[in-house]
């Protein structure tokens, strides 16, 4: 397994990590409260935790599937962003 973490400028993290977890929770298996979040995909999993002004994402994926999840958190991030932009940069 490897890992990548974006560290993204918000006031809505807890508002983020309430949305993704909603979207996604019909079809994988979720945890979250209000500063954070957990999404199981079976051979990835996805971690939130919302700060007062960040939101931290910390993907956990194969070396082989790391890339694409990546983008798929990033694009639900954004979708769930709702106007706002954000910055994600993965490390």
């Amino acid at each position: 397994m490897a890992d990548a973490t974006a560290i993204m400028t918000t006031e809505s993290g807890s508002r983020l990590i309430n949305r993704l977890c909603k979207h996604w929770s019909h079809r994988f298996e979720v945890e979250y409260d209000e500063t954070h979040g957990h999404i199981d995909f079976g051979a990835s999993q996805c971690s939130m935790s919302a700060h007062a002004e960040q939101l931290v994402v910390t993907v956990h994926a194969g070396e082989d599937e790391l890339e694409r999840m990546q983008g798929v958190v990033a694009e639900h991030l954004q979708r769930m962003a709702s106007g706002e932009t954000l910055e994600i940069i993965w490390r």
